[in-house]
């Protein structure tokens, strides 16, 4: 894989573009520690400035440590990816040239996290079953509202280029599927909370009642369009449009599905019979180099992968969206819908996506001559246009 997400804020300033990178890299992992407490992590994710990562990282209040097991027999290779992003990070030459202060450059981060955190409201939304939805909001309250449906068990942090790219001019809330933000003290209570797709679905309709202050368009990212075709087609005064990247769903046999689509379905299938049954498997797939891993945000990829219990849930979740039949939902969404695909994507196959445009009683298609599936979350110039005059051309601006 070759693609790059960028997710590093840009800054003129010398050396703090670097400090910025490091300070990017330590958050992707915020999440994960936000959910597991502290993880540990390679010797080598630090080798060039220990004292400096170290102190970033309290900074942060991100618990990371420094002392997995770093020997090919016992290599972790999830935890080589979600290392991979700090080490290229903190080998920066304005980070090792020995001449910084570990204190100032800590406080330096802080300020750089506190500046983008600026941009950003975050909502805590309590659902009847004990299940607390953590939704990241930018841009003007006023604007009209964007709402993405992610793909499952994925941080916000990776949807990040659509949210700079366009909270200008939208009000953008990206929500975290169940599940995947808060502290993990009771591990059968996600099972007791459920996890199906109605749950999802239900998760997108609350939030558009109790947040959005106005009728959404929602953007289904990946195994998000799913989600989010159901709650479309359930609350139609309340979601004005639709749009659908590189979706991945079921289409029964209207549509071919690629190697990868149904590989991953019989794994996450098998992954799901039980938390032990995950565990087994979490250590057989990390026992390898992973391949896939994008670069710029590889640990927000790879972190469902990070612990068992992660992995099980992204089992559940992601399966759950896999096998729901998407064909009769789609023909009750009656929004203008915008499909976004390309020739390419050997990850969700464009058939499903020529076919959705098909069944969608008012779609409009968009094939790129190339891209892979991670595009979906790159939010180039190209792509943002795309949107745009999709909702400009709606009547009230869609």
């Amino acid at each position: 894989m070759t693609a790059e997400i960028q997710h590093s804020p840009t800054t003129a300033e010398p050396g703090r573009a670097e400090l910025a990178a490091l300070v990017d890299a330590i958050r992707q992992l915020e999440g994960l520690t936000g959910q597991v407490g502290p993880f540990a992590l390679p010797a080598d994710t630090c080798d060039r400035a220990p004292e400096l990562v170290a102190a970033v990282c309290r900074a942060l209040d991100v618990p990371l440590t420094f002392d997995a097991p770093a020997g090919e027999r016992d290599r972790d290779f999830a935890v080589a990816a979600l290392a991979a992003e700090i080490r290229r990070a903190q080998r920066a030459p304005g980070l090792t040239d020995g001449r910084g202060d570990p204190a100032a450059s800590a406080a330096e981060a802080r300020r750089i996290r506190d500046e983008e955190d600026a941009g950003f409201r975050l909502h805590r939304v309590r659902r009847p079953d004990g299940t607390v939805l953590a939704v990241w909001d930018a841009g003007p309250l006023d604007a009209p509202p964007i709402l993405v449906s992610p793909a499952c068990a994925m941080s916000y942090r990776l949807s990040l280029p659509w949210v700079r790219a366009l909270r200008g001019s939208y009000r953008c809330l990206v929500p975290q599927t169940r599940g995947t933000s808060e502290r993990i003290d009771d591990p059968q209570a996600f099972d007791r909370r459920g996890y199906d797709i109605h749950a999802q679905a239900d998760d997108l309709v609350a939030l558009i009642a109790e947040v959005a202050s106005a009728p959404v368009h929602l953007m289904g990212l990946c195994g998000g369009a799913v989600p989010a075709l159901i709650a479309a087609g359930r609350c139609a005064d309340r979601v004005s449009s639709l749009s659908l990247w590189h979706a991945d769903l079921e289409l029964g046999p209207d549509a071919e599905k690629t190697d990868h689509q149904v590989n991953l379905r019989a794994l996450l299938d098998l992954a799901g019979e039980s938390r032990d049954t995950a565990a087994w498997m979490r250590d057989k797939l990390t026992s390898g180099p992973m391949t896939g891993v994008p670069a710029g945000a590889g640990p927000l990829v790879v972190r469902p992968y990070a612990t068992a219990e992660l992995f099980y849930r992204y089992a559940k979740l992601t399966a759950a969206t896999m096998h729901w039949d998407s064909r009769q939902t789609a023909g009750g969404v009656p929004q203008p819908s915008l499909i976004v695909t390309s020739r390419d994507d050997h990850t969700a196959h464009p058939s499903g996506s020529r076919r959705l445009a098909e069944i969608l009683p008012d779609a409009r298609l968009v094939v790129a001559d190339h891209g892979t599936h991670l595009d979906a979350f790159r939010a180039t110039p190209e792509q943002v246009s795309c949107l745009t005059s999709f909702l400009a051309s709606l009547p009230a601006g869609g």
